[in-house]
C-alpha cells in the first residue's frame, strides 16, 4: 500500500480513516500509507485546475497557465480541531492554517500560491499522508530551510512530512492513482478515553468474521455516481472506482497498566484505485 500513486488522508466522523487521498471525519490512528508522485523536477509553465481545493472557486473548472515552480507536500495532521481541509477561516481548516504558514515562509500572497489538496475532507478527519501542491515564481536551491520553516510555523497537530519538486503535469488531486481509508472501531462497553479521538465507539458486540464476509461484497469495480454531488461540477469525470481490498483486522490492545489485554479494537482498511 505504501507505493500507491495516491494521496494520504483519513475519513470519518467518529470513525477515522487514514491513508489514501482523503481524510474523513474524525478519529483513528494512522497506518503508514503514503502517496508517491510523478518524478520530481521544477516546473516552468503548467496548467492550474480550478475547483480542486485551492484558492479557486470550487464550483468552477477552468484551465489556466501559471508560470513558476511546482512543489509537492506530504502532510500529516490530527484533524480533531479542524473543519476538514477546504479553506475557510472560521472554524479553521487544514488548508487555511497551511496557507498561512506558506505565506509567511514564502512571502507570497495566498492567491499566488495556488495551494491544492488531494481531496476535501470532513471535519475531524485525520491524515497520515495527504498530498498537496503549491507554486512559487522562484526556485529553491535547497528545500531544507522552507521545510523547517513550515514545521516551525505550523501548530504541533499539523506537520509537513515531505516537500519535493514536482513536474509540471503533477496535480495533487488528479494525479492520484489510489486512496486508502482506515477506520477504527472501539468495541467495548466503556470507551477508552485515550482512543476517543481516533476510534468510533460501538458498545454492541461485533462479529469480525461476519464483517469480513460482508466486506467481500465491496471488492471489485463499482459505479459511485449515486454518491456524486450533482449540484457542483468538481471536475471528476469518472465515477467508476475499483476497490481491490477491504480488510477487517481485529487488534488486541493492552490496558494502560499492561496487565489485561483487551480484544476490543477493529481496524477497517479499504484501498481503491482512482482510475
Amino acid at each position: 500500500m505504501e507505493n500507491l500513486n495516491s494521496l494520504s488522508p483519513i475519513q470519518n466522523k467518529r470513525m477515522t480513516c487514514y491513508g489514501g487521498v482523503v481524510a474523513a471525519a474524525a478519529l483513528p490512528s494512522p497506518p503508514p500509507t503514503t502517496l508517491t508522485t510523478l518524478p520530481s523536477s521544477p516546473s516552468n509553465t503548467f496548467v492550474r485546475e480550478v475547483g480542486s481545493g485551492g484558492a479557486e472557486d470550487p464550483n468552477t473548472v477552468v484551465k489556466q497557465s501559471v508560470d513558476g515552480f511546482k512543489w509537492r507536500l506530504l502532510v500529516s495532521y490530527d484533524g480533531t480541531r479542524y473543519k476538514g481541509w477546504q479553506f475557510q477561516q472560521t472554524p479553521p481548516t487544514i488548508q487555511c492554517i497551511l496557507e498561512k504558514a506558506l505565506t509567511q515562509a514564502t512571502k507570497l500572497e495566498r492567491k499566488d500560491l495556488h495551494l491544492v489538496g488531494a481531496s476535501r475532507t470532513d471535519g475531524g478527519v485525520h491524515a497520515w499522508g495527504q498530498v498537496a501542491h503549491f507554486i512559487t515564481p522562484f526556485n529553491y536551491d535547497s528545500l531544507d530551510s522552507i521545510h523547517a520553516a513550515l514545521n516551525g510555523l505550523l501548530p504541533p497537530d499539523i506537520r509537513v512530512r515531505e516537500i519535493s519538486a514536482a513536474v509540471p503535469e503533477f496535480h495533487a488531486r488528479f494525479s492520484a492513482q489510489g486512496k486508502i481509508y482506515h477506520y477504527k472501531i472501539y468495541n467495548d462497553a466503556i470507551m477508552d478515553p485515550f482512543q476517543r479521538l481516533y476510534a468510533y465507539h460501538v458498545t454492541n458486540k461485533l462479529n469480525a468474521a461476519v464483517m469480513r464476509e460482508a466486506a467481500n461484497h465491496f471488492i471489485g469495480t463499482h459505479d459511485f455516481s449515486a454518491f456524486v454531488n450533482s449540484s457542483r461540477n468538481d471536475g471528476m469525470p469518472n465515477p467508476v472506482k475499483a476497490i481491490f481490498r477491504f480488510d477487517i483486522v481485529k487488534m488486541v490492545i493492552k490496558s494502560h497498566n499492561n496487565l489485561a489485554p483487551k480484544d476490543g479494537l477493529l481496524s477497517l482498511i479499504c484501498p481503491f484505485h482512482c482510475h
